[in-house]
């Protein structure tokens, strides 16, 4: 049971105190079978919710140039709602393996963004309506072999929005069957760790697929990889200081990636204008991004005592 309110002592506003409250039974189940002592079979049940992104969504804001009020606080806020089911395998030895297929379904999917209200930034929360996203998860890693533990992993998830969302107009968007926003198809990781108890490193490869950033799929934000190093050395212990060490970590490396964008800042509806299922023109909002840094060098010294 979560229970929120927020009380603003401040003229003008139309109510002193809002706030929410959802008591959710959460039921799950889990079960597994050794094949062997080291492969095993899962399946797992679960289920979760969610409410609505902090404390702005039970908020009335107000200008500060003029004391009227901007924006008021949402109304009729419901929590998000999930059922996950997962089926998998695992295998442990000289090689670990990890493979598992998922179904997660989703009502009020809450969708964090941030928008401007009165010049200030605020988190908030966009109800995405009912969402149902399937994929699969692999995982490969080797265990130390020569002091070296190679890895890679990979996800291809099928994100789609179940019902058309309603706009300001009160009108209805199309997005019935389009793919969720903040939501790349495809992730890949692949490293490679050193570790011989005194010199170290590390060698780590990211990918992440396009995703959209507005629901009407008009509108994505590019691919991108990012390559990240580290290395360096632990020394023995001297006095009271246990085993210091000294590390170099490089940061997206190459790649081309100076000033790409990493992250969606706020979602929008949709990028361009449009008409809705009623026949209301319903005006284009753009959506933001984070623009993520370039090359960075960074290095540290530590120690235990």
């Amino acid at each position: 049971m979560i229970t929120r309110q927020l009380t603003q002592i401040m003229p003008g506003l139309p109510s002193y105190r809002n706030g929410n409250s959802d008591a959710v039974p959460l039921p799950q189940v889990m079960a597994s079978y050794q094949i062997t002592p080291n492969d095993q079979i899962f399946v797992n049940g679960t289920t979760g919710f969610a409410e609505p992104a902090g404390w702005p969504s039970y908020a009335d804001f107000i200008s500060v140039a003029t004391g009227k009020q901007t924006r008021g606080h949402a109304q009729n806020l419901k929590p998000e709602y999930a059922i996950s089911e997962e089926l998998g395998y695992r295998h442990h030895g000289f090689v670990n393996v990890n493979i598992a297929l998922f179904n997660y379904n989703f009502t009020n999917r809450q969708v964090s963004t941030t928008e401007v209200v009165g010049g200030t930034r605020v988190s908030s929360s966009i109800n995405g309506g009912g969402q149902t996203s399937r994929g699969a998860t692999i995982e490969l890693g080797l265990k130390p072999w020569h002091h070296f533990s190679p890895y890679i992993s990979g996800q291809y998830i099928h994100a789609t929005i179940d019902n058309n969302l309603r706009a300001s107009s009160g009108d209805y968007l199309r997005t019935k069957g389009k793919l969720a926003v903040n939501t790349p198809e495809f992730t890949a990781s692949v490293g490679i760790l050193y570790d011989n108890g005194s010199a170290f490193g590390g060698l780590l490869f990211n990918y992440v697929g396009s995703q959209y950033s507005t629901f009407m799929n008009d509108e994505k934000m590019p691919a991108y990889e990012t390559l990240n190093m580290n290395f360096g050395y632990r020394f023995k212990s001297v006095g009271f200081l246990h085993r210091p060490q000294i590390q170099l970590n490089l940061v997206n490396l190459g790649l081309g990636n100076k000033g790409y964008l990493s992250s969606t800042y706020s979602v929008a509806t949709n990028a361009h204008a449009t008409t809705g299922v009623y026949g209301t023109a319903i005006a284009a909002s753009a959506p933001t991004y984070n623009v993520a840094g370039g090359f960075a060098g960074i290095v540290s010294v530590s120690s235990g005592f």
